[in-house]
């Protein structure tokens, strides 16, 4: 009896996910992708499991963070390769009243996983600019995008079949889910901030959000841990580092601009003045929703189209268990969270 054949459309992380949920749950997998990418390529990647602004925890973190930990170290075993780095996050309170609620939360049970008690050295911490104390977060990470999407395709195209083209919606029939005379069991779109071309996914709110990314190198910033206060700075080696980001709403403009520039390297200014060089510039486009959720689930009118789609700027550390329960739904008919259904927009 032949495999059930699924079809993805797009190899940025979603894709990614999904095809290898469904790799090892045995299916049979083809990637249609153009070699595009405008979001998962130059993410910093970075796994945050704290929200600075009320000090609470992200949205299911206590879930996300132990399966992306398998997901990433698993496909770093199929791969021989390694992309994913635990490093902490060093919060530079902005304020007596952040710091207070940072001393509130790390007497909490549930937060013990991811907040370091403060001690003297961090209120004395005297790497960066550093007027109200520090906070060190633990489970936090980062993902080298580029090593990471190039590795795992290269484990899907041993495992699969990846297509390089563009994808010709035309030669789709919905109802039979038969596409360029080929039928297949799923046609899954997970096209980022593409899918407003989709003529059955694009009524839905895949929202585009622009982000620009800094590369800086300096010898006088630290190199074990990620700075963030306005803005975030992560060590990737060789005294090199990422410096994020900005967010402008509504567009699909790919071109680095110097206003965008400037305000990073304003951010930055309130972490330390201390000597670096720019050296990169970088943009992508995150796909996201008004209310910060993915968008999830099948077509109401044709069940064989499905979507995986919306994971914007936390899309590293939701993505990997979020694809888990979306081919969970696929191939045995479970529920899928409330949050992140489709049909929560009609």
């Amino acid at each position: 009896m032949e495999k059930e054949n699924y079809l993805i459309v797009g190899a940025g992380l979603s894709g990614i996910a999904v095809a290898f949920h469904l790799i090892k749950k045995g299916k049979k997998v083809t990637i249609v992708d153009n070699g595009i990418n405008h979001s998962s390529l130059v993410a910093t990647g970075q796994i945050n499991p704290l929200v600075f602004r009320r000090m609470t925890k992200s949205w299911r973190v206590d879930e996300f963070i132990p399966y992306l930990t398998y997901f990433y170290q698993e496909l770093e075993r199929l791969t021989d390769s390694k992309f994913f780095i635990p490093i902490p996050i060093r919060r530079i309170f902005s304020s007596e009243h952040e710091k207070d609620l940072w001393i509130k939360k790390q007497e909490r049970v549930d937060f013990e996983s991811y907040m370091e008690s403060i001690k003297d050295e961090d209120i004395s911490y005297d790497l960066t600019i550093n007027e109200f104390g520090t906070g060190r977060i633990k489970n936090s990470s980062y993902v080298i995008a580029k090593v990471f999407l190039e590795s795992s395709l290269e484990w899907i195209r041993n495992n699969g079949t990846i297509i390089h083209e563009n994808f010709d919606y035309a030669d789709i029939n919905p109802r039979t889910s038969i596409y360029k005379d080929k039928v297949y069991d799923q046609i899954i779109f997970c096209e980022g901030s593409s899918n407003n071309k989709n003529p059955w996914f694009k009524n839905l709110p895949v929202e585009t959000t622009k982000g620009e990314v800094l590369t800086i190198i300096s010898k006088d910033f630290p190199t074990h841990e990620s700075l963030n206060r306005k803005c975030f700075l992560i060590p990737i080696g060789n005294d090199h580092f990422r410096l994020g980001s900005t967010y402008v709403w509504d567009t699909n403009n790919l071109d680095p601009t110097e206003d965008g520039k400037v305000e990073l390297l304003e951010k930055l200014n309130f972490l330390s003045r201390k000597k670096y060089e720019f050296i990169g510039h970088d943009v992508g486009i995150r796909p996201t929703s008004p209310d910060r959720r993915p968008i999830v689930g099948k077509h109401l009118e044709f069940n064989k189209l499905a979507i995986f789609n919306g994971l914007g700027t936390k899309g590293y550390m939701i993505g990997p268990l979020l694809a888990k329960e979306f081919v969970d739904f696929l191939l045995e008919d479970t529920e899928l969270d409330k949050e992140v259904m489709l049909e929560r927009f009609f």
